[in-house]
């Protein structure tokens, strides 16, 4: 969740940049604006934006009317602005890296706030390595959560999640790189992950056998479904 605060603390700041940009403020007394965190230039455009149209703006001079301004911004996950005297006003902004697609036309954050597609350089991959999650019941940090429930395991042991999506009905299908799904149903998750986990590990890993999709909404094991006729049949 976004938040702002303002501070009183002293930051270290990198110059906001620009002529035209100082021009823009200095007419609602501010006349230089610092910008502290590790932007692209793209994102610090679009700071700089945000804090000129509120400088501009009668009546709205104030650090909490930037700072309130700035994390309306998609990706900004903190923003903390102070004025210091005598006429400089100090941005220091937080973003949220993107870690996964969120249906076909979003993304979402690593605290699972949804965006729109952010600037490249601003992503923590390429589209193609960005896991794609859905939930129909689950909002964006959820959906998310069960995610990072489910990654670290799997990752362990060399597999690596492409989706996660959950039907209407509640239940959770998590698809790996290889092609294999493994469907786990809507409680217990973890429990039912970590059982497929140890069949995987025993009788899977490799792909060879030509497992593509596991059922583990089971009390005890999984039922595996073959591409190809199960071994010794």
């Amino acid at each position: 969740m976004v938040r702002s605060l303002v501070w009183l603390a002293v930051v270290a700041a990198a110059g906001f940049g620009g002529l035209r940009f100082a021009e823009a403020v200095a007419t609602v007394d501010v006349g230089r604006v610092e910008l502290e965190g590790e932007l692209t230039v793209p994102e610090s455009r679009e700071v700089q934006q945000a804090v000129a149209g509120v400088l501009s703006s009668p009546g709205k001079r104030g650090a909490q009317d930037v700072a309130a301004a700035v994390e309306s911004i998609g990706w900004v996950r903190e923003v903390l602005v102070r004025m210091r005297w005598p006429d400089t006003l100090q941005v220091s902004v937080v973003r949220d890296t993107v870690a996964a697609g969120w249906g076909d036309d979003a993304y979402l954050t690593t605290g699972g706030d949804v965006v729109p597609a952010p600037p490249a350089d601003a992503r923590g991959g390429t589209d193609s390595d960005l896991p794609i999650l859905s939930g129909s019941l689950s909002d964006g940090t959820e959906t998310m959560r069960v995610y990072n429930l489910l990654n670290a395991p799997a990752h362990a042991l060399g597999l690596r999640i492409v989706r996660l999506d959950e039907d209407r009905v509640g239940n959770w299908t998590v698809e790996f790189a290889d092609g294999m799904a493994v469907v786990l149903g809507s409680k217990a998750l973890r429990e039912r992950f970590d059982r497929f986990l140890v069949v995987y590990s025993r009788e899977l890993a490799g792909g060879k056998d030509g497992a593509v999709r596991i059922d583990a909404r089971y009390h005890s094991g999984v039922a595996v479904r073959w591409d190809s006729p199960e071994p010794g049949t």
